[in-house]
């Protein structure tokens, strides 16, 4: 670089950081509500950066969740040049999710996600509109109806199949990637018609993918710092990463609907239909209400699948076994009840968990301690409004706290961070008595449309591998010793990958 390049760059980036400096104060200014608002109680700010340095250090809902213990559970923080709500209790996030849901259900834009959805046509990113509720609606009858749960199911029963027959004897296994697996042959299976989690043609594999896409999520700095965000953004290569991480997503879409292409959709037989069949026959005309799905439309439903109906099941899948076999007591107790219930079987098929209340029990107290999204994905306020007598400004970006919710003592009790299944025999309601003590699907027109399904796939799972199996950590560690930490920001982790040895379960005559 030379010295008039070196200068140059210099000024560029003083003069950037000079208008950053007077756009923040100015629109601080500008946007300073007026004195007979009542807002929420705020942490103390700092200029430029608002609140951002309180959050450094530890990951954000734990950080949002000790600063909500200050200042409540109705919090107004700012972030550059935004100020966002934070929700931290059930009465609280009923107001966001229930009882305002028609003035909380838009989503907050971001570059990634702009991008990501094809332009907010989508289902999980978009804003609340008329082409939202199309989109949505179509989801739920064509992906999530009985006639596709049915092939799901069938589906799920022969991944299993593959995983019991595949599993060697007191050979460790690494469950991050079984567990994984599982739910990517499954979900591809249904709506793609193929196998399509083998490494793709071009670009990178198909679990880093998946990982660098969810990474984009977190947002880029110019989200919350607009004009030196801008700068920030293309200096350190962030937008490239955008552009590069994006088209890898949409080669491997454009695959997809390609190979359906090829195909004559009206020779293939109702039973043998995808889910990416259906969206092209129904792309061909408009339904009842007008509506006709688009190119960009089928492309944004492709990537909801691939981006939300997969990693967060997995998680919890490794999170229940994990916790499983941390707690021995826990084990044994399911394990009998899973084995007195079922009986002797001889295939996969034949297990019913309908009335295993103990293995239910199970899979809602991992969802409670390990909300698979901790904070959700971001709503935002359409209009005016008041929450608990604090005044909501229009486009305000609400953050829920579901992690902090869920381990709340003065909801769970003192062993609110213990794993205690038995906690959820008086509990009424599906998580709590009133439905919003726990938020692993979100709430209202935005919850999770994986709500029903999930937990019966993650409990059909791990009735397998306890009815078949019997489960030991690898390298000797002794199950109480096991790491639990987790890791991540959008979704949450477990930093160290759980291996565990299996022995085939012998059973007395």
């Amino acid at each position: 670089m030379d010295i008039i390049t070196e200068w140059s760059f210099i000024a560029a980036l003083v003069f950037s950081i000079f208008c950053t400096f007077v756009f923040t104060y100015t629109s601080q200014r500008l946007n300073r509500p007026s004195k007979a608002y009542n807002l929420p109680p705020s942490p103390p700010k700092l200029p430029i950066i608002g609140n951002l340095h309180q959050l450094l250090g530890k990951p954000r809902h734990e950080a949002l969740w000790q600063l909500s213990k200050q200042y409540g559970p109705l919090m107004q923080i700012q972030i550059g040049s935004k100020q966002m709500l934070v929700i931290s209790s059930p009465p609280m996030a009923k107001q966001v999710l229930k009882t305002q849901d028609h003035i909380f259900c838009n989503r907050q834009p971001f570059q990634a996600t702009k991008q990501l959805s094809y332009n907010f046509v989508d289902v999980v990113f978009s804003p609340h509109d008329a082409h939202w509720k199309e989109m949505r609606k179509l989801l739920v009858s064509e992906l999530m109806g009985p006639k596709r749960a049915k092939v799901l199911h069938r589906v799920l029963v022969t991944e299993i199949e593959n995983v019991i027959h595949s599993l060697s004897p007191n050979t460790a296994v690494n469950m991050n990637d079984m567990f994984l697996d599982i739910v990517k042959q499954m979900m591809c299976k249904v709506a793609f018609g193929n196998n399509y989690r083998e490494q793709p043609l071009k670009g990178p594999s198909w679990d880093v993918m998946l990982d660098e896409t969810i990474d984009l999520l977190n947002g880029s700095v110019s989200d919350s710092f607009p004009l030196l965000g801008f700068f920030i953004d293309r200096l350190s290569g962030w937008n490239r990463t955008l552009n590069e991480r994006f088209r890898n997503l949409d080669a491997y879409i454009d695959a997809i609907i390609d190979d359906h292409l090829k195909e004559n959709v009206e020779e293939i037989s109702e039973e043998d239909k995808d889910f990416v069949h259906t969206l092209l026959e129904m792309s061909s005309k408009e339904n009842a209400s007008g509506f006709r799905l688009n190119h960009a439309d089928l492309k944004a439903l492709v990537m909801n699948i691939f981006i939300a109906g997969i990693d967060t099941t997995a998680l919890v899948m490794l999170w229940a076994m994990s916790e499983i076999i941390k707690n021995p007591r826990v084990m044994k107790k399911l394990q009998s009840e899973i084995r007195n219930y079922t009986g002797r079987i001889q295939k996969v098929e034949e297990m019913n968990t309908t009335k295993m209340t103990y293995l239910k029990m199970v899979v809602k107290e991992t969802l409670r301690l390990h909300t698979p999204a901790p904070l959700l994905i971001p709503h935002e306020s359409l209009s005016h409004t008041q929450i608990d007598g604090y005044d909501i400004l229009p486009n305000t970006p609400v953050i829920i706290n579901a992690w902090g919710i869920a381990r709340d003592p003065s909801t769970w009790g003192e062993n609110a961070a213990k794993f205690y299944p038995e906690r959820f025999e008086n509990v009424g309601g599906d998580f709590g008595p009133d439905g919003f003590e726990m938020l692993p699907f979100g709430g209202g027109r935005r919850s999770c449309l994986a709500m029903n399904s999930a937990p019966t796939n993650v409990e059909f799972v791990i009735a397998n591998l306890l009815y078949w199996f019997d489960w030991e950590p690898a390298s000797g560690t002794k199950c109480e010793d096991m790491n639990m930490e987790d890791f991540g920001t959008i979704v949450l982790g477990k930093k160290v990958p759980l291996c565990l040895v299996p022995t085939k379960h012998k059973w007395k005559n």
